[in-house]
């Protein structure tokens, strides 16, 4: 790659050589001495040049070579003496044999000093001058600077005309407006048909023209004015109204229609019509039929990432189609994602008149900035009009193809003629409506013509063989990439003042351009000698005109040599310059990460030491409540005795019966001592887990002391049923799961998970292209199906005859869709768009089924049912990486409809909580789960709040969960708690009364409501064993399985079966297959729709969620019984 980044666009084009223009000897000497003052800065010889303009500098000028191969202030030298008179005729705008300005000249070198120093004379410099190839300085610009710098110069130029135009429009000061709109300048950059152009409130509403104001004012001197100076009389305003449809007056109707100077106007557009210019034709909207209207090109800032706000990107408008690209230079070969008008929205930000946002399909939006207002309501109009023009193709198109279809249908003649006449039809009819020959040639056959152009003309002081052999050099260093760079944190450090700093960008590209020059000035020298030859053929070498060429000749050849030695110098400077740079940054990141490393080790002892502090208060506190427990009972029983009367004294009898009421037992303990109820709870359960506290295995049929329920109504027949309708998925299941993986150990290549994520801190962990050895054989659908795990706890819960019992069960399996993550850092495959998993189980009397409904952002809508339960959401997520950790954020709502045996139906619905993946600086991965999941009941308004704590100093904390279950009153009725990787329990709470809790209920005692499988070591990828069953395919199954079946990819298989290798090569190209399906919807202005899924309401909690049609199974049923094929199915794989 060229130092800096720099890389080359198409030069300005040279002109075709003309006869009798070859330069003689005298003139290519002189031009060398004026290339070698220029060179070495002699100020004399420079102004004696400047004066001396009759001849030698033959098709260019003493400008145009210092803009090219003089330093700064050599040019700054030049241009001094040129605008003080000295330069005979010569001035600032002057053009060469090609039509180019130096300001051309300067653009397209990306000298961004030069450029500023010709800008900066405003009197002088005209921006607008376009040469012979009809390209302004603006169009040839190089580098993100230049073009900047240009744009801003002309976007400040139109707002001041537009301002000027205003003010005299507003005073009527028609010679003034008439002087401004001949001016050539002026025109070559204003329309004099755009909207901001009218200053009336009313015209202004309706998106009129200046011509729409002057027939609403029904004033004839401005609408003779507009029309012999470009106004379109056909151009109409948002409500589709022309300026004459706009007025009732029947002068003004007759100005517009038969006047001179509507019939001057009329001529105008036709002429640019036919010469292919901006106006439309006649009667058509020239919004929309102008092609410059619905076309453009040019820098905008993009949004990116809060890390790194707006960056400057280049976009293209063409087409139908906005592109971004991250470099002009990238334009046509490095695109870095596009938007169809086709399907695009657009909205202009009511605040800040410089941003705007146009949006695709699903979550594509462009949130852009322009560098003025004016840039960006061009912008602006330039996107509306594509949208428009693309949308009336598409009716055209649709049109067509139904005129076309109708026809070959009512058709009579033999088919294979009629296929050939249609087709040749559709051909000639897009061929004569939408190609642009000037647009079939790319940027490569543009230079590919300049260089050969070049060659032909001797004299050209702009060939671009160093552009070519950069633009060469820039697309072989060109770095394909999966994500979209914008997501990227750019980092960038400047050196400190003392280290060596390389020769800057303009000096080499002077350097360049000045070793270019002497190149052709040899050649010159040589064709002048050839030609003085043909003309004189008894010339000898000691003639004075041969010897002076010669000695031009080798002093051209020593000075290109000393060109080329700085021009290599500068180069191996620089080299070692970002040698240094590179090699600093390298350093300082690795003690960074060993800093970073022994920061998280030490954080890790001392939270550890802190844990074990904190337990060691924990059970002081408990020893000292006990023993003050103790002390207060003692009192209490001494007490009792003291107040004890004699059996014979007075009063002992009425004292009798107080004895056999119970008495509150009270306690003065320093309320510092006494925990809270969330405290309180956690010591319980703690106490479980150390075997201090009676625990049952089930919960009894009833709540202990709560009343009996009426056992409802047998629902039998229903669940029957249900059960008989599931049963129809379970072909293909009849053998069981497995047991074990075809591998018998993990043998992935070992690679630091620090050593790859330390480069992607902040970003979307989902976007991120990491190497296959970090995933695991399993998708992310089936990471979902993971939680029908411990599906056995619904069905308990729909047994329970109380409600906040089976709220119990039901929190305890949101709480158990944890377990199974123990471990299990490996990320899994991200699932393609339309792929589907279904899983089923004969012996738990399930079947689960989910298809990915969205790509940006994935979302993966799932649904599970059983004759008790119906269990279903959207698995939606969205992960960062945060250096010490990474976090997994769910976003979807996950819905349970219970069906309890005692009749009736409950909707329960929860979110699921964070999961974190920590320990990663520090070599040892692990899985952490924190947050708070509430699950409410919507049916009887019980809520039960889970809180995962996360993993912090107390080592009992981690995996720890707790909470409590309320009713629908808001009372408490239960506490849960335990630890989701091991067991969780619940009680009914202390203080909880009901007239049915008799004084032998055993409040303090703990049921086990969930208890984890256990997990097996050695089993490859950390999988669990119910894992293991999810990517089983046998023969009985893979005949009724969908195509699109997760258990078909053939990349997670070759992981499965640890054939790295291929797995790597396998997951590129269905990606890649992926994102040419998607560019192919793009480019038809399609939009997925899944297959399975629909979105729609939940009536209850009004929130969107994905509905199942229930369809999957109905047609596996027939291709399971030979009746049908599966059908209607994208090639995913």
């Amino acid at each position: 790659m060229s130092p800096e980044g720099v890389s080359p666009v198409p030069q300005p084009t040279s002109a075709p050589s003309r006869p009798g223009k070859s330069a003689t000897i005298e003139q290519s000497v002189k031009m060398f001495r004026v290339f070698e003052a220029l060179r070495n800065g002699d100020t004399a010889a420079i102004s004696k040049a400047v004066r001396d303009q009759s001849g030698g500098l033959e098709g260019t000028s003493i400008l145009h070579l210092a803009v090219q191969c003089a330093d700064l202030r050599v040019v700054e030298f030049v241009l001094s003496n040129i605008t003080a008179g000295e330069g005979n005729g010569l001035d600032i705008n002057s053009r060469d044999r090609d039509g180019n300005t130096p300001l051309h000249i300067a653009a397209s070198l990306g000298r961004f000093p030069v450029v500023k120093m010709l800008l900066a004379r405003d009197e002088e410099i005209n921006d607008s001058v376009t040469n012979f190839n009809g390209q302004t300085p603006l169009d040839v610009a190089r580098g993100a600077d230049v073009h900047q710098l240009l744009q801003e110069k002309r976007f400040d130029f139109i707002q001041e005309c537009i301002t000027h135009i205003h003010e005299l429009v507003v005073k009527k000061n028609y010679d003034e407006l008439k002087r401004v709109l001949v001016d050539a300048k002026v025109k070559s950059v204003l329309d004099v048909n755009q909207p901001d152009l009218a200053t009336d409130h009313t015209t202004l509403e309706s998106g009129g023209t200046l011509l729409h104001q002057g027939a609403r004012g029904k004033d004839a001197t401005l609408i003779q004015l507009l029309l012999l100076n470009g106004a379109d009389p056909f151009r109409r305003d948002r409500k589709g109204k022309l300026p004459q449809d706009v007025t009732k007056d029947d002068k003004t109707k007759a100005l517009l229609k038969k006047s001179p100077a509507a019939a001057a106007a009329q001529r105008g557009i036709q002429e640019k019509t036919i010469l292919g210019g901006a106006a439309s034709q006649p009667g058509a909207d020239g919004t929309l039929g102008s092609k410059e209207a619905r076309e453009m090109k040019g820098y905008l800032k993009k949004w990116t990432n809060y890390t790194s706000g707006y960056k400057l990107r280049w976009f293209v408008l063409e087409d139908g189609v906005l592109s971004y690209y991250k470099r002009q230079e990238d334009a046509g070969s490095a695109c870095r994602g596009a938007i169809n008008m086709r399907i695009a929205k657009l909205y202009m930000d009511p605040k800040d008149k410089q941003l705007f946002e146009i949006q695709g399909k699903s979550s594509v939006k462009y949130h852009l900035k322009a560098n003025h207002e004016v840039e960006a309501k061009r912008w602006f109009w330039s996107l509306n009009n594509a949208i428009q023009w693309s949308k009336d193709e598409a009716k055209e198109d649709e049109r067509r193809q139904k005129t076309d279809f109708e026809s070959t249908r009512h058709s009579t003649s033999e088919r294979k003629q009629a296929k050939d006449t249609d087709a040749a039809s559709i051909t000639s009819s897009k061929a004569g409506g939408h190609l642009h020959p000037s647009s079939a040639l790319g940027p490569t056959a543009s230079i590919s013509r300049t260089v050969s152009e070049a060659h032909e003309e001797e004299g050209s002081a702009y060939a671009p063989s160093m552009s070519e052999l950069g633009k060469l050099v820039s697309h072989a260093g060109t770095n394909t990439v999966d994500e979209d760079p914008d997501d990227e944190d750019e980092y960038f450090d400047d050196a400190s003042s003392h280290e060596p700093q390389p020769a800057n960008k303009d000096a080499f590209n002077t350097t360049a351009q000045s070793a270019k020059l002497q190149l052709e000035l040899l050649a010159q020298v040589s064709h002048a000698l050839h030609m003085e030859r043909e003309r004189n053929p008894s010339l000898q070498l000691a003639d004075a005109v041969a010897t002076q060429a010669l000695s031009s000749y080798e002093a051209a050849v020593g000075t290109l040599k000393a060109l080329l030695g700085d021009l290599l110098r500068i180069s191996r400077d620089r080299d070692a310059y970002w040698q240094y740079r590179l090699d600093r940054e390298a350093n300082v990141r690795r003690m960074w990460e060993e800093s970073m490393a022994q920061v998280a080790k030490e954080q890790e002892q001392l939270e550890e030491r802190i844990g074990e502090s904190e337990e060691k208060r924990r059970q002081t506190k408990r020893a000292l409540r006990e023993a003050l427990g103790g002390m207060d009972n003692a009192a209490g029983a001494a007490g009792a005795e003291d107040a004890q009367p004699d059996a014979g004294a007075p009063g002992a009898k009425s004292a009798e019966p107080e004895l056999t009421l119970p008495r509150r037992k009270t306690t003065l303990v320093d309320p510092a001592i006494i925990d809270s109820d969330s405290e309180d709870d956690e010591e319980f359960f703690d106490a479980v887990g150390a075997g201090e506290v009676e625990v049952i295995e089930e919960m009894p049929v009833t709540s202990p002391g709560l009343k009996e329920f009426e056992t409802a109504p047998s629902t039998d027949m229903t669940l029957g049923d249900k059960a008989a309708e599931i049963s129809t998925a379970f072909a293909g299941y009849e053998d069981g799961p497995r047991k074990r993986l075809k591998m018998d150990a993990d043998d992935r290549p070992k690679i630091s998970l620090w050593g790859i994520l330390k480069s992607m801190i902040g970003k979307d962990m989902t976007k991120m292209t990491l190497p296959v050895s970090f995933n695991e054989p399993t998708s992310l659908l089936q990471r979902v199906a993971e939680d029908m795990e411990y599906t056995d706890l619904l069905d308990q819960a729909a047994d329970r005859m109380d409600s906040t019992e089976r709220m119990v069960y039901v929190a305890a399996f949101a709480a158990s869709e944890y377990a199974s993550t123990i471990g299990r850092v490996a990320k899994p495959f991200n699932p393609l768009l339309g792929e589907t998993y279904e899983y089923a189980r004969p012996d738990k009397g399930y079947r689960f089924f989910i298809e990915q409904v969205s790509h940006h952002p994935p979302i993966g809508a799932a649904y599970a049912e059983a004759p008790k339960w119906d269990y279903y959401g959207e698995s939606a997520v969205k992960s960062k990486f945060y250096g010490k950790s990474f976090d997994i954020n769910p976003l979807g709502t996950w819905f349970l409809r219970l069906r309890p045996t005692s009749g009736g139906s409950e909707l329960y619905t929860w979110k699921k909580v964070t999961s974190s993946v920590i320990g990663i600086i520090t070599g040892n991965p692990t899985v952490d789960n924190y947050g708070v999941m509430e699950v409410k009941n919507h049916a009887t308004g019980e809520v039960c709040t889970l809180e995962f704590k996360p993993r912090g100093w107390k080592a009992s904390s981690a995996y720890q969960v707790n909470g409590k279950v309320l009713d629908g009153n808001g009372q408490t009725r239960w506490s849960v708690g335990g630890h989701w990787n091991d067991k969780i329990y619940a009680r009914l709470t202390p203080g909880f009364e009901d007239a049915a809790v008799g004084a032998n209920a055993k409040t303090n005692q703990a049921v086990l409501i969930w208890e984890c499988h256990a997990r097996p070591k050695g089993i490859p990828f950390n999988l669990t064993p119910f894992g293991v069953t999810l990517n089983e395919i046998n023969d009985k199954l893979r005949p009724v399985l969908a195509p699109t079946d997760t258990r078909l990819r053939p990349d997670q298989r070759a992981m499965e079966d640890g054939e790295y290798d291929f797995a790597a090569s396998e997951k590129n190209r269905v990606e890649e297959k992926q994102r040419a399906k998607r560019r192919e919807r793009e480019a038809n202005g399609e939009e997925f729709v899944p297959r399975w899924f629909h979105k729609a309401t939940d009536e209850a909690t009004g929130e969107e969620f994905w509905q199942f049609n229930h369809e999957y199974w109905k047609e596996r049923d027939a291709v399971a019984k030979g009746t049908k094929e599966w059908s209607g199915l994208e090639d995913i794989f």
